[in-house]
């Protein structure tokens, strides 16, 4: 009977193993589940009239998610349709896959370039977008929001969200 007992708590043992895996629940190495807390950051958005919100996000979410899960008005009906997704196959193989590229350019946002270590480059598409979308708004501290993926480098970013672009290129 007690074969049994040890038998079951570690068929269950491995259940949760498995469990937290496909949920996306991260482990440390000790194998303590990490906290809420371990994986949040804070941004600082500051809005067109100088108003500042310091917000709370999850290391792993996009800049933009943060934004509409805060209510930050931040356009993005393409909803990040550019930003990278892993996809687990297996314990050994990772996937990347994509979206059909970035579509609306509407999620703009500058950052200061004390940041610029941690963001992702601007790429020449990136830069196109812009400036049709955003004219003489767009410069070298903007980017998507639906790129940035938040990381713990990026805690206490402030992040300026520009008034809307001009209405003919909506």
């Amino acid at each position: 009977m007690q074969y049994i007992a040890r038998l079951g708590s570690t068929a269950a043992l491995g259940a949760s193993k498995y469990s937290s895996r496909l949920m996306g629940v991260s482990t440390s190495s000790s194998g303590r589940f990490s906290t809420v807390a371990a994986n949040t950051i804070h941004i600082q958005f500051v809005d067109a009239e100088g108003n500042r919100a310091r917000l709370p996000g999850r290391v792993g979410q996009s800049l933009l998610e943060v934004a509409e899960q805060h209510s930050i008005a931040l356009e993005g009906p393409c909803h990040g349709g550019g930003a990278p997704t892993e996809l687990r196959r297996s314990e050994e193989w990772v996937e990347d896959t994509w979206g059909e590229g970035l579509s609306c350019f509407l999620c703009h946002v500058q950052i200061p370039s004390t940041f610029n270590h941690v963001l992702p480059e601007q790429t020449q598409e990136m830069k196109d977008g812009l400036e049709d979308v955003w004219e003489d708004e767009a410069n070298v501290s903007s980017r998507l929001a639906c790129t940035i993926t938040l990381t713990k480098d990026m805690n206490d970013m402030v992040v300026y969200v520009p008034d809307v672009p001009p209405i003919d290129c909506m």
